[in-house]
């Protein structure tokens, strides 16, 4: 549950006009997140399990952390990630 939320902030995180608006588009936030996330996150449980090698944290994991709210998470997927490629979302992303 709380993946496919991370799913919506993802899909809503690309817009600034859309700072408030936690629905987004989930099914657009994970087809991002398979192209571009999945090399390094497994995005679904499935690929979790499947895993022999964690280069980051499985997106359950990242959206059951302590202290991550919709704000937070939006404030983090807006600006470069250290360790991380710099994969800032656009207005004109999903």
């Amino acid at each position: 549950m709380r993946a496919d939320i991370f799913a919506s902030i993802l899909a809503a995180s690309g817009s600034a006009a859309n700072a408030q608006d936690t629905s987004g588009n989930p099914e657009a936030g994970r087809v991002y997140a398979r192209q571009v996330c999945s090399p390094c996150h497994a995005v679904t449980a499935e690929q979790a399990s499947q895993r022999t090698i964690a280069i980051g944290p499985d997106f359950q994991t990242i959206a059951n952390t302590s202290g991550i709210t919709a704000t937070a998470l939006r404030a983090f997927l807006q600006t470069p990630h250290p360790k991380m490629p710099n994969l800032i979302l656009t207005p004109e992303q999903p």
